[in-house]
């Protein structure tokens, strides 16, 4: 594939990809996976994956199959899944209506100006609270706590105070979307 078609390189979810997708968000992104297009990453930072409005995600070169962006993600690989994850979870903070973009900009400039680390996030060991703490959460919050329950998922492990936010997630519509506060941004 020659660099010049790269630059604008882009493609659909393969069917181990859309499978991912139903695994760990149930049905919730549904509607907007016809249109969900992987990206390589191309500016930038291009180790570092990122999410876009209208379902386009640019990923690194290392996370397909011998680095072929027309080949499959290595989803079995729990770092590449987790980050995937992470930023289909921004696809679906949008699908709830949360301005993510927006949200994640000001957040990274406040993270700089400050030095402190915007996807920290403080965990609990009840599932009940871990649905708190997740709803009330930023939108890079949200996506660590996403990214840490799939990373373990994929190695082989669980997170049993995620149930409840996996569930709340999958199950998720416009209506019970995640309580992003204008605090947090």
């Amino acid at each position: 594939m020659q660099s010049n078609t790269l630059m604008f390189w882009s493609r659909s979810l393969l069917p181990p990809e859309h499978e991912f997708v139903l695994r760990h968000f149930g049905h919730s992104l549904q509607s907007l996976q016809p249109r969900i297009r992987l990206h390589l990453r191309r500016l930038g930072d291009t180790r570092r994956a990122l999410s876009m409005n209208g379902g386009r995600i640019y990923l690194p070169r290392s996370f397909f199959e011998a680095g072929q962006p027309e080949r499959a993600l290595k989803l079995e690989h729990p770092a590449v899944a987790a980050v995937f994850a992470h930023e289909l979870l921004h696809q679906w903070q949008r699908l709830q209506g949360v301005a993510v973009t927006r949200k994640a900009l000001l957040l990274h400039a406040k993270a700089l100006c400050l030095r402190h680390d915007p996807y920290t996030y403080c965990a609990s060991d009840d599932g009940v609270a871990m649905l708190e703490i997740f709803r009330a959460a930023s939108v890079e919050q949200q996506g660590q706590m996403w990214e840490d329950y799939v990373r373990a998922v994929v190695s082989g492990g669980s997170m049993s105070c995620m149930e409840q936010v996996r569930t709340f997630v999958a199950g998720a519509d416009a209506s019970c979307g995640p309580e992003v506060t204008g605090s947090q941004g």
